[in-house]
C-alpha cells in the first residue's frame, strides 16, 4: 500500500470511529470486536470495505444505512480520485 493510501486509510478509520461513537460506545465496541476477528483495525476498513459492510449490518441490522450516511457526509472532503466514492459504494451494498 502506498503512503498516500495508508494516510487515507488512517483518516477513513478515524472518521468511522468518530461516527460510531456518535451512535454509542457499545456500537463502536461491537464493530471493533467484529473487525478484530478479521485481524483488522478501523484503518483497515478502507482496504476491506466488505468487512465493514458486514459488521455494520450485524450491529445495526436494518438501520445500517444511518451510520453509512454519516460516514459518507464526513468523507466528502477526502475525495481522492474516485476511491472514496467506490469505498462508500461498497460499504453501502445491501
Amino acid at each position: 500500500m502506498r503512503d498516500s493510501e495508508k494516510l487515507i486509510g488512517n483518516a477513513v478509520g478515524v472518521i468511522i470511529e468518530k461516527v460510531l461513537m456518535e451512535f454509542g460506545v457499545s456500537n463502536h465496541s461491537k464493530i471493533a470486536e467484529i473487525l478484530g476477528t478479521y485481524h483488522m483495525t478501523f484503518s483497515d476498513c478502507y482496504g476491506k470495505p466488505d468487512v465493514l459492510n458486514s459488521a455494520l449490518k450485524q450491529v445495526f441490522d436494518g438501520e445500517y444505512l444511518h451510520p453509512i450516511s454519516k460516514i459518507k457526509n464526513e468523507l466528502t472532503g477526502l475525495e481522492e480520485d474516485h476511491k472514496i466514492e467506490k469505498f462508500i459504494e461498497l460499504i453501502s451494498e445491501a
